[in-house]
């Protein structure tokens, strides 16, 4: 009876590690944050949802295998969330089901692979990797298998507070992928979960870089269907510890980041968010003359570690 007890505690914590390594795409380490980010996706698509599982685990088998069980990866849960990432954009972009499959497995183990270089490489200036190895190894595969870029027609939203508020919940599911108000607002309660501060970040960065966008020229129903929030919803995540003048900063930063990138006809993903705070942090050890301004950003990129 102990053993059987034991084997299932041990199942138990597997499980909420697998989770917090989900919850690790929106930079927290919680469990209940990471099974409504899953949640999220499977009510989106449970196509993606598989994918989701599939880079999750790949990350997880990978990460055994490079990495020693007293290293930061498994410490903080972030075996699997740059494979989760890469997986996800495989399935996102690749029509094909078997194809999308063997990209995502593929791209997960390369993903993986490339987040332990990178976390020693960046860990000399104190930088997380944030999903800079899954934007990588995407953007190498893109050219070759790519045959779903254009996700469909958006439909025309009349604007109005309503629309805005569902726009600002929406730009928080382009995180996993995942598309519309509902997945956008799961993903906030899981936020929530870790930290009730981290969903007003994220809504309000979603808000505010939708709201930039607009002003910048972006289409009214691309800007009401909540394609325009999530970089800005997830610089501000990882900003809003500096202080919230730097939290504004990182939002405005992704912005122009992505607009940049997007006139360039490169997919963005989340390559502006990544740039946006790798520029806050260092800008915020500079103005306070110390290179360790801020959470240790050096071995993870949690913001707020909860079990």
């Amino acid at each position: 009876m102990s053993s059987a007890l034991d084997s299932s505690a041990a199942f138990g914590d597997q499980l909420r590690s697998f989770a917090r390594a989900i919850g690790q795409i929106v930079l927290q380490r919680n469990a209940a944050t990471g099974a409504l980010l899953f949640l999220a996706v499977l009510c989106a698509s449970p196509r993606l949802a598989c994918g989701l599982l599939i880079g999750t685990v790949t990350g997880n088998v990978i990460n055994v295998i490079v990495e020693d069980r007293d290293a930061p990866a498994f410490r903080d849960d972030l075996y699997g969330f740059n494979g989760a990432l890469a997986a996800l954009a495989a399935f996102t972009f690749i029509g094909d089901a078997s194809q999308a499959a063997a990209v995502a497995i593929v791209a997960a183990m390369f993903a993986t692979f490339l987040a332990a270089k990178l976390t020693r490489a960046l860990s000399r200036y104190r930088l997380p990797i944030f999903s800079s190895p899954a934007i990588i190894v995407t953007w190498c595969w893109l050219p070759l298998f790519a045959d779903r870029g254009d996700t469909g027609a958006i439909p025309q939203v009349a604007a109005g507070f309503i629309p805005m508020l569902q726009a600002a919940f929406a730009g928080l599911a382009p995180i996993t992928f995942a598309t519309g108000a509902l997945a956008g607002a799961l993903i906030a309660a899981g936020l929530f979960a870790s930290r009730p501060s981290q969903a007003g970040w994220a809504i309000a960065g979603s808000a505010l870089g939708a709201t930039l966008h607009a002003l910048g020229g972006a289409n009214d129903a691309v800007v009401l269907s909540g394609a325009c929030g999530f970089n800005a919803a997830l610089a501000a995540l990882a900003a809003a510890p500096l202080g919230k003048r730097y939290a504004l900063a990182a939002i405005v930063a992704a912005v122009l980041i992505e607009r940049a990138i997007d006139c360039a006809g490169i997919a963005a993903l989340t390559a502006p968010f990544v740039l946006a705070s790798w520029a806050t942090i260092v800008l915020a050890r500079r103005s306070s003359g110390t290179s360790k301004q801020g959470p240790e950003t050096g071995d993870s990129h949690v913001v707020h570690p909860h079990a």
